[in-house]
């Protein structure tokens, strides 16, 4: 096994890796649907929110990597930085690698700035206009562009061909703090929010089935199969959980709200051993295709429904979400039983029991909430459609 890995989501997490939003933000504020995003994120308050989030995992002794850093430990960084800038038309390339710090360095490689001096009628310079080469505003999800399992990192392929941009500098990332990608997927939508280890077993969502036919949201059913048979992953069990699609079309026009079914995490996670937290309605109508491993092959089981699977054959309590609530289960375990939740503030910024049911039933059965017992309020970055657990991506769990 790796020492980048990770056998269940209750283990204690050592190390995680994060990115706080800059520069490159500012297009996908401005343009949130090109960008993937659900509305405008206001960059300063996005920077603002993440370095709370940044701050209280380091408050529970959990190694934070950012990004920049976990390149700059290599040559990547300033390799990547260089090509940018000189293909922007940026002069004295060496004295900006020499004097940018990490953090600037990562913002120019994301927001791709090309300049263009303005000339003067007699042959001069005045002032030079810069643009931003369709900048890579969705790297503050951290969890999408990486799975990281019971055998080690597994690069995934993003679903939308804009997030795609990202993979060569994550992989970069690995590879600067020396972690070997266990696996890299090619050809198959992969994304990492879909993953939830749980021990002995681990689930991946994958497409759904409408009408006899696939219908991929963010990852496939081909590829779930495919980390089987290439050995990325070594689960004693490995389920593939059919996105509830038609469930979530009729339930979203129910209650409201904004889908659940992009990612798995959406609608599941696991806070503590033997607790998780879904909504049970998804739960039930998302079909659960359970392969066994025999040696070193993995053989179809057998189906149920994720409900069925998690509580009754696994034994697992269960939390059911609240109908009303946006980000329930998009918390981070950073321990068995101790978690980082969003919290839905009023409008003064005040927790309130009332308005955070999950949270609630969370501290009933005993888990830890952090930070003061409600979490992070919920503010500007889930415009980007993802809460914290989509932020971080674990490089170990002990």
């Amino acid at each position: 096994m790796s020492e980048y890995s990770v056998r269940a989501e209750w283990e204690r997490l050592s190390a995680v890796r994060v990115h706080t939003p800059g520069l490159e933000l500012w297009s996908g504020s401005l343009a949130p649907e090109a960008n993937l995003f659900e509305d405008h994120v206001p960059p300063e308050q996005a920077r603002r929110e993440h370095e709370q989030l940044v701050e209280t995992l380091a408050s529970t002794h959990v190694e934070v990597h950012r990004l920049a850093d976990d390149l700059a430990a290599g040559d990547a960084l300033d390799d990547l930085t260089r090509d940018v800038l000189e293909d922007g038309g940026v002069d004295r390339v060496d004295d900006v690698l020499s004097t940018f710090s990490p953090r600037e360095k990562l913002q120019v490689v994301l927001s791709r700035p090309s300049l263009t001096p303005e000339t003067t009628a007699d042959g001069g310079t005045d002032g030079a206009s810069m643009t931003l080469d369709a900048p890579i505003s969705n790297v503050y999800f951290q969890r999408d562009t990486t799975i990281v399992g019971d055998q080690g990192p597994i690069l995934c392929h993003m679903s939308k061909p804009i997030r795609r941009r990202e993979e060569p500098i994550v992989k970069r990332a690995w590879e600067a703090i020396g972690a070997e990608p266990c696996y890299e997927m090619t050809g198959e939508p992969l994304e990492g929010g879909e993953f939830m280890p749980a021990g002995e077993f681990a689930l991946l969502g994958v497409s759904a089935e409408v009408d006899g036919e696939e219908h991929v949201i963010r990852t496939s059913y081909e590829a779930g199969e495919r980390l089987m048979r290439e050995g990325a992953v070594s689960y004693d069990e490995f389920g593939l959980v059919r996105a509830p699609l038609e469930a979530d079309r009729r339930l979203r026009r129910d209650r409201g709200l904004g889908s659940r079914v992009m990612h798995l995490l959406g609608w599941f996670n696991i806070a503590a051993e033997g607790l998780a937290v879904l909504d049970a309605d998804l739960a039930e109508a998302a079909e659960v295709d359970v392969y066994r491993k025999d040696g070193d092959v993995y053989e179809h089981s057998h189906a149920t429904s994720t409900l069925e699977y998690v509580r009754d054959e696994k034994g697992f309590d269960v939390i059911d979400v609240a109908d009303g609530e946006r980000w329930p289960t998009n918390f981070l375990a950073i321990d068995d039983g101790t978690v980082i939740p969003l919290y839905e503030p009023d409008e003064e910024g005040t927790y309130r029991p009332e308005d955070n049911p999950t949270i609630e039933a969370l501290r009933d059965r005993g888990v830890e909430v952090l930070p003061d017992g409600v979490g992070i309020p919920r503010a500007a970055l889930t415009n980007g459609a993802g809460g914290l657990h989509c932020m971080t991506t674990p490089i170990a769990r002990e």
